[in-house]
């Protein structure tokens, strides 16, 4: 019997049982004092996340390894200062060191500072286009060296048939190893999140101006309203006629 086409198998989860494997979170920030509507959104999002992870965890085995951008320190100190930096990956990275995971450095302090100071620079807005120039052709360099960094440090901390889990920015450049079996964790919130964002970057819609009731009026409905209506007895078309005075006689 011929295969039946279209049909997509799904594949068995016991091949993925062996072998270095990386699932892949992206990381999503909020501001300090988020609006009701954003801070349900990002909740709901890392809320997601979790049940993927304990979805894939049960299918190919539980995450030895947490990884974290920005945050160049290992255990309890990398943790402590994760809490600082973002309260939803935090969260996420706790539940998996409650359940025999461990918080591992990815990032090299030096390079991480020299990174976010090229960033701060840019943010200042630079009047010189040569200062410009410079400055994110050294923001961009300090990124490359970054992201092979990371990439090294991934390679030398998780071992053989290791689950490692990384919670990094969409849009990264990182090259993993090759024999890594990556899992991209796609929470549906995080459409929503984009969209929400979007919004924010559109120009406010400015009301269209309530017309002004035209002054002047229609001439026939002028005309009708200017015109008095006729007296009884009076036709349409007459015009009332002024009263005569009566003419005193002459005396004889």
């Amino acid at each position: 019997m011929a295969e039946e086409l279209g049909r997509i198998t799904k594949p068995d989860a016991e091949q993925f049982k062996n072998g270095r494997r990386l699932f892949l979170v992206p990381l999503i920030f909020t501001p300090p004092s988020p609006p009701k509507e954003l801070q349900e959104i990002v909740e709901h999002y890392w809320q997601e996340a979790l049940s993927q992870i304990h979805g894939l965890e049960s299918r190919i085995g539980r995450v030895k390894r947490f990884y974290h951008e920005m945050i160049a320190l290992d255990g309890e100190s990398g943790l402590s200062m994760l809490a600082s930096l973002n309260s939803g990956s935090y969260n996420l990275a706790r539940k998996m060191i409650e359940q025999g995971g461990e918080f591992t450095s990815i990032e090299d302090s030096d390079l991480l500072n020299e990174f976010m100071d090229w960033g701060r620079c840019l943010s200042t807005g630079l009047y010189s286009h040569k200062v410009l120039t410079t400055v994110l052709q050294s923001y961009q360099n300090t990124q490359e060296q970054r992201n092979k960094e990371m990439a090294t440090r991934l390679d030398k901390s998780l071992g053989s048939d290791e689950i490692g889990l990384l919670v990094v920015t969409e849009n990264h450049r990182i090259q993993f190893p090759a024999d890594i079996e990556v899992f991209f964790v796609a929470p549906p919130s995080l459409d929503e999140y984009k969209r929400w964002l979007r919004r924010q970057e559109e120009p406010p819609k400015q009301e269209k101006p309530q017309k002004e009731e035209s002054k002047e009026r229609e001439p026939a409905e002028a005309e009708k309203k200017e015109k008095p209506e006729p007296k009884a007895g009076e036709s349409e078309g007459e015009k009332p006629q002024p009263p005569r005075k009566a003419r005193k006689k002459k005396s004889s």
